[in-house]
């Protein structure tokens, strides 16, 4: 289990390591674009690093993963990124005069339904629809799509974003420059009437709403300096493996410095020595639909044993091996409308790794399960110490209990073999030029830079003052 108080990299072992890939760039720093599904990612040149002296590099990779840091990552870039940065966000792309085909109408009238009942609805090739500059906002108004029947433009009347389905409007209007009803051209199947319909799509969708966890690595791709560049091919190409890769959150603001590196490093001995093992499922929000959702509502069904309820196939991500505060609290048994049920909640604590979110689910030792309430994080300068949130017990006729954890071929195996520590951020302002890359480690404000680098100097320098004078100072 990775712990966020674990640095980015170890300088000694770093140096002297010498690894079959390239090394991660170092000091990944991520910030919001203070935009709705815009993030701004940055990181130190990787070719400066000695380590990185026997590859010439070509670039870096970009990986992102929602709900957990440990996986699955998708790729976001399609070729390695030579700069120092990149900007992550929704793109809405846009389709321009796509071509209906005879395969894509869903419903197209017949003569012997008569002119006023015909229905012509045809379905886009790519789904779903959405808002011109909007967060995943569904395509469902006329204006949000232009059909054009031989080039004129025909009326919408109804748009279903989800599906992609699009009906023609066949209704005749006035014209009031002529004073007549303007022609309706009907796309019957045979007839040269060539459809056409321009819409947007999401091309590359960053989900921040609902307090979402969004993960970022970068891997290191370069090419041994042994082999001619103009002789490779891609397959020479060698990247550093994904578990080995620099990482960050959108939760991580600052870097921790040694003193509250400490402080969490004694919290989590305070609950080696008397908290509670506990298994976590983290709940996913992104993912492939579950077949249960009704197109109608949006809604899952509460019994599905293939969302759970989620909304999204196999509905967590997990289970994972945490440590919690140990219970508290009374255990009652309460009648409700339902029946007799029992009551046990209490707030818990744990370290800042692995992230958690609302409804997310505990699984103790004993077999009951808990759901996670509200998350509050204390932090110093951004920087995430604990969780505190309350858990509540759950029934054994809950859904949430048919999630399988003792079978493994019920869950996707984790993408990290073994997860290195989260990452330290790049400072805006610290910089030490006596201080080799390797070995630096940078923040982000003037005090951390004072307790990493100013105090322990003070100590080192009184010790030696009383080394030499042999008087405590």
């Amino acid at each position: 289990m990775p712990y966020a108080t674990d640095r980015d990299r170890n300088p000694h072992l770093l140096e002297l390591e010498k690894a079959p890939w390239p090394v991660p760039p170092l000091n990944l720093f991520l910030t919001s674009g203070y935009q709705a599904g815009v993030y701004d990612l940055c990181w130190d040149d990787p070719a400066s690093m000695a380590n990185n002296s026997r590859f010439s590099i070509v670039g870096v990779n970009l990986y992102r993963s929602f709900d957990s840091e440990f996986g699955p990552f998708e790729r976001i870039t399609d070729l390695p990124v030579g700069s120092v940065f990149w900007r992550d966000q929704t793109l809405n792309a846009i389709e321009v005069g796509e071509l209906v085909e005879d395969s894509k109408w869903v419903v197209r009238g017949s003569e012997s339904a008569g002119v006023f009942n015909r229905r012509y609805i045809f379905q886009t090739v790519r789904c779903p629809l959405v808002r011109a500059g909007s967060q995943n906002v569904l395509a469902d108004n006329a204006t949000d799509v232009v059909v054009t029947i031989n080039g004129e433009v025909a009326p919408v009347l109804f748009v279903d974003g989800e599906s992609g389905e699009i009906e023609v409007d066949l209704t005749a209007y006035p014209n009031v420059a002529t004073q007549l009803l303007d022609p309706v051209t009907l796309p019957e199947a045979g007839s040269g009437v060539e459809v056409r319909v321009t819409y947007r799509y999401n091309q590359n969708f960053v989900k921040t709403d609902l307090m979402q966890r969004v993960f970022y690595r970068v891997t290191t791709v370069g090419i041994p300096v042994f082999k001619p560049i103009e002789e490779c091919s891609p397959q020479d190409l060698v990247e550093t493996p994904l578990e080995r890769a620099a990482a960050t959150s959108n939760y991580e603001i600052e870097k921790l410095d040694w003193i509250w590196t400490e402080s969490v490093r004694r919290n989590r001995w305070i609950l080696d020595q008397g908290g509670e093992r506990v298994k976590v499922l983290l709940r996913k929000h992104v993912g492939q639909p579950c077949p249960c959702v009704v197109a109608s509502h949006g809604q899952a069904l509460n019994d599905c044993t293939l969302c759970f309820g989620t909304r999204i196939l196999g509905g967590y991500e997990g289970p994972y091996d945490i440590v919690i505060a140990p219970d508290d609290a009374e255990r009652r048994i309460t009648q409700s409308m339902n029946g007799r049920t029992v009551e046990h909640t209490y707030e818990v604590w744990t370290g800042p790794s692995p992230l958690l979110s609302q409804r997310d689910l505990i699984v103790k030792v004993n077999g009951d399960r808990y759901s996670i309430g509200p998350v509050r994080m204390p932090t110093n300068r951004g920087m995430v110490l604990q969780q505190h949130f309350n858990i509540g017990h759950l029934d054994e006729k809950d859904i949430r209990y048919s999630v399988p954890i003792d079978n493994p071929l019920g869950f996707v195996m984790n993408q990290l073999g073994a997860v290195v520590p989260p990452q330290h951020f790049p400072a805006a302002k610290t910089d030490k030029p006596n201080i080799p890359n390797e070995r630096e480690i940078r923040g982000r404000t003037a005090a951390w830079e004072n307790i990493v680098y100013a105090v322990p100097l003070l100590w080192a320098a009184r010790t030696l003052l009383e080394s030499v004078l042999g008087v405590v100072t």
